[in-house]
């Protein structure tokens, strides 16, 4: 495990922008290995109800052993296994129709990149996997690898990847898989290599990054899930209510810029629609995503890409 693998992003700005206080209904939709949900019930004097969810149920147990070594109670917070692109599903099961706070922290758990069975790293030797949840009905990267044509492929890697040689990775990876030489994480790693041209910035950045990011986006749904998402979220928010993401890909951030958008009652006349008809408008509280610190990227690398966005409900 890194020694960043429980520290959680930008959370200076994360409980500026989300105010927590004790009494409210929290939602944490990506509780992952709990490092922002302690810092929420914490800074709730641990008074009010803390809900906490995750697509990977070993991300929860994970989280509720973390909160345990706190002292606090399993009991204490209401835990959900599932995706928040069913937000409203689940909490509608778990008695929760409104809430005050609910925050979206869409990158990787370091816990997850460190266990190989996942297939998630292209450091160490895995299956090719990458699901969030191993019990969800969803194929697996092999599973997609096997039926994907050379076009489909490129369009995940450029879309989902920014990357700039899609091309010619899309044809190294399926040359190999059609040769039997595409069994696992670090045979994709390598097929990925070969098709990059040498840079100087590869010891920084491995060419593998963006292409593993792209097709565990694609295996999970991401952009999707997170479009449901947030529509859910603001329509589930009380009045003052407050939504903060932290996304990590310039396409995630997009998604996030445009569902506040269209509801932004300063900005928008579908914002002012909604709010004269009493429905879901918001007030954009970041203009311009916020970014970490220099000092937080040098103390936490996994925080260099993060961009924090903040909105309120308002309305009746």
């Amino acid at each position: 495990m890194s020694p960043t693998a429980h520290v959680p992003v930008m959370p200076d700005e994360v409980l500026h922008f989300l105010r927590p206080e004790p009494e409210l209904t929290v939602v944490d939709a990506t509780v992952g290995s709990g490092g922002h949900a302690l810092l929420i019930y914490e800074a709730m004097q641990r008074q009010g109800a803390l809900v906490a969810l995750d697509r990977d149920p070993e991300m929860i147990e994970v989280a509720q052993r973390r909160f345990g070594e706190q002292g606090i109670s399993e009991q204490a917070v209401r835990w959900i296994a599932g995706s928040f692109g069913d937000l409203r599903e689940h909490l509608a099961r778990a008695g929760i129709q409104t809430f005050d706070r609910i925050l979206f922290d869409l990158g990787l758990n370091s816990e997850q990149l460190a266990d190989p069975s996942r297939g998630f790293s292209f450091n160490a030797e895995g299956p090719l996997d990458a699901r969030f949840s191993r019990s969800e009905p969803i194929p697996t990267l092999t599973q997609w690898l096997k039926r994907l044509r050379v076009e489909e492929l490129e369009k995940v890697l450029r879309e989902a990847g920014d990357e700039r040689w899609a091309r010619r990775i899309a044809r190294a990876i399926l040359w190999r898989r059609d040769r039997g030489q595409l069994e696992t994480t670090t045979d994709l790693a390598r097929a990925i290599r070969s098709a990059v041209p040498p840079a100087k910035n590869w010891r920084r950045i491995d060419p593998a990054t963006r292409s593993f990011q792209a097709l565990r986006m694609m295996v999970n749904a991401e952009m999707d899930h997170l479009a449901r998402g947030l529509e859910q979220a603001i329509e589930g928010l009380a009045p003052n209510g407050r939504i903060v993401v932290l996304s990590f890909h310039s396409g995630e951030d997009r998604v996030v810029k445009e569902a506040f958008r269209r509801r932004d009652l300063r900005h928008s006349r579908q914002g002012n629609e909604r709010a004269t008809n009493g429905q879901a408008a918001l007030e954009v509280l970041t203009r311009k995503p916020v970014r970490p610190t220099d000092e937080e990227c040098e103390r936490n690398p996994r925080s260099r890409s993060a961009r924090l966005r903040a909105a309120r409900r308002i309305g009746r």
